[in-house]
């Protein structure tokens, strides 16, 4: 889930919804996917990269899940412009961050003040071609960070 970050929506400022994996295999009994799922979370930070061709503006997020429980999201937004006056550009930084837990093979995240309580997260969890998994949460989609 992660608006302002993760998995400001991943993660960030995540919408609640249930959680649908593809895992490797066929889809896996929910212990089955509670194991898988830390362990992939944990595995890596889980980074996301926008842009728009149009615009010029850019927006990447990273999200670290950590084994006590908690989980840190931060994000930069960056915009460019030029014109008759000349050229302007602009950055902005942000952080969240909140608890995680996995439940029956379900994520449910917390983000204060926002969503101060943990609720579910919805995602899906595919391979690229390449085989590194992605995340995608909110509409967002999160690689490995390199």
């Amino acid at each position: 889930m992660l608006t302002s970050f993760g998995l400001t929506a991943l993660i960030l400022g995540l919408a609640a919804a249930t959680v649908s994996t593809v895992l490797a295999a066929p889809q896996a009994p929910a212990d089955a996917r509670s194991a898988q799922l830390p362990q992939l979370l944990l595995s890596s930070a889980w980074c996301s990269f926008s842009y728009n061709k149009n615009s010029g503006a850019s927006h990447s997020t990273r999200v670290q899940f950590s084994p006590n429980g908690n989980w840190r999201a931060g994000s930069r937004g960056e915009t460019y412009s030029s014109g008759p006056n000349g050229s302007v550009a602009g950055q902005h930084d942000d952080g969240t961050g909140g608890r995680w837990i996995v439940r029956q093979g379900q994520l449910f995240m917390s983000n204060p003040p926002d969503t101060p309580d943990l609720a579910p997260v919805g995602l899906t969890i595919t391979h690229n071609s390449n085989g590194p998994p992605i995340i995608t949460a909110d509409g967002k989609e999160y690689s490995p960070c390199q």
